[in-house]
């Protein structure tokens, strides 16, 4: 038996609260898979800025915003 068929004998039977909860924890984790990719893409693209432009030292960048 695969997963998928795993998943849906067991949501066949569990109960209505249940359901609920795993709704709810499905669509938690499908929001925060499509939060990880936008990261993992702005992390891409300050490597690409790094790659491209160089760095800053610790302390221009303290400077840069005033600390």
């Amino acid at each position: 038996m695969t997963l998928k068929e795993q998943l849906m004998q067991a949501i066949e039977e569990a109960s209505e609260p249940v359901l609920v909860e795993v709704l709810d924890f499905l669509q938690f984790l499908q929001s925060k898979q499509v939060e990880d990719a936008a990261d993992i893409q702005a992390a891409r693209e300050s490597l690409a800025t790094v790659a491209t432009e160089g760095t800053v030292s610790w302390e221009a960048l303290k400077a840069g915003v005033g600390l």
